[in-house]
């Protein structure tokens, strides 16, 4: 049956969290937090208006035109578990004319979303109790038109269209599509973490898998060659640059030489333990740089049994004496897993672009089985210290924005 679509009201995205509603006292901290990167997220958009209205924020534009793009960009503020673009409908002293209202905009959105969907049904959510219907009665009022127009049966198991209808206290919302939001906790509100960047899919995945749970990352990456004039640190930077689209802050990347650790490792360090030694070596130097940012923790790419150094004996011989925790997001995870998380992020075609990472130089044939007390002995015989100290004294310090580099 042909229909004239009613045109509804102006465009208001709403964005909702789930997590942070079971915060307590603490909750008002995440929900300005929260705001504040939504803020962040949509810098020079044209936004009228951004507030907190029960366990959402209603983020509304002076130009619609921009609903579609604000919507993409709030879809990578961590904090939000799903947005929508809702028709908003102020309400009035007429409950009758404002129902009939309603089902005239439940109409129009089902005659532009619904497509080939042949049953629907529609969920309706009372903030505002003082509504004179209650929930159930008020989606029967809105099925029943959309029904009348098109002909679509209810179903209320695993419908094909779902029209949401939310009464608040001086408006109704009404919506029909639902996008992902990127969940989590907001940005920030976990504190500092310095992540072991490579040019590789799994560690750009753990640094994300910290980012949604709250955490600033800093960022470390060591590189081939005598300084930074000799290293191809262009993918690093575009790796950083995909991350940064997550973050509601630039974030900075300290590029470290790993000269420092081959000049004393060269004819000293067997072939079968240089990898696992080489990897003390980033961990401990990291650990350096961490108590310099303050950071409160690591974070590697690891995966268990992945590689070679990511055996359970050498994940414990490289770092017995590491004092600050060590995180693997990714432990648990195989590659394919890793693998379909890194293109949702953005970053999977630039993480396989070629690139002359520092470990895949190494012996191919390394120690499976390293011991603490062996890397401890090679640790000494080459002054590994001295090593991690002259990688940290010549190391180079960028930020990257959503843009690119901004300072050095």
């Amino acid at each position: 049956m042909s229909h004239k679509p009613v045109a509804p009201g102006a465009p208001v995205i709403s964005a909702h969290y789930s997590e942070i509603a079971l915060k307590g006292k603490n909750r008002g901290m995440f929900q300005r937090k929260l705001r504040d990167n939504m803020m962040t997220a949509m810098a020079g958009e044209p936004v009228a208006s951004c507030n907190h209205i029960e366990s959402r924020f209603l983020v509304r534009m002076s130009d619609p035109e921009a609903t579609e793009r604000v919507a993409d960009k709030l879809g990578r503020v961590f904090g939000l578990q799903w947005l929508s673009i809702s028709e908003t409908m102020p309400r009035t002293e007429d409950h009758d004319a404002d129902i009939a209202r309603l089902r005239e905009v439940a109409v129009t959105l089902t005659h532009r979303d619904a497509g080939a969907a042949k049953n629907f049904m529609v969920k309706t959510r009372r903030s505002d109790r003082g509504f004179p219907l209650d929930s159930p009665t008020l989606s029967a009022r809105v099925g029943e038109a959309v029904h009348k127009q098109f002909g679509l049966p209810v179903h209320l198991k695993d419908p094909d269209f779902i029209i949401h209808v939310l009464v608040l206290k001086e408006e109704i919302l009404v919506f029909t599509r639902k996008m992902r939001g990127a969940g989590g906790l907001p940005f920030g509100v976990s504190g500092k973490l310095l992540v072991l960047l490579s040019g590789g899919i799994d560690s750009p995945v753990a640094a994300w898998m910290m980012m949604k749970r709250g955490c600033r990352p800093h960022f470390i990456h060591f590189y081939a060659g005598r300084n930074i004039h000799e290293a191809d640190i262009g993918k690093i930077e575009r790796l950083a640059q995909g991350l940064a689209r997550w973050s509601a802050k630039p974030l900075t990347v300290h590029m470290v030489p790993v000269y420092p650790y081959e000049v004393r490792a060269v004819g000293v360090v067997d072939d079968s333990h240089d990898m696992v030694l080489f990897r003390r070596f980033m961990v401990k130097t990291a650990e350096r740089m961490a108590y310099r940012r303050k950071c409160h923790a690591l974070v590697t790419g690891d995966s268990v049994g992945q590689v070679a150094s990511q055996t359970l004996p050498n994940l414990r011989a490289i770092s017995p004496d590491v004092t600050l925790p060590i995180l693997r997001p990714l432990v648990g995870l195989d590659k394919i897993e890793i693998t379909d998380l890194s293109r949702r992020i953005g970053v999977f075609e630039t993480s396989i672009e070629p690139y002359r990472d520092c470990c895949s130089i190494r012996s191919p044939k390394p120690e499976l089985n390293a011991r603490p007390e062996t890397l401890e002995m090679l640790s000494e015989k080459i002054d590994l210290m001295a090593a991690v100290t002259e990688a940290i004294t010549t190391s180079v310090k960028i930020k990257i924005g959503v843009n690119g580099r901004i300072e050095d």
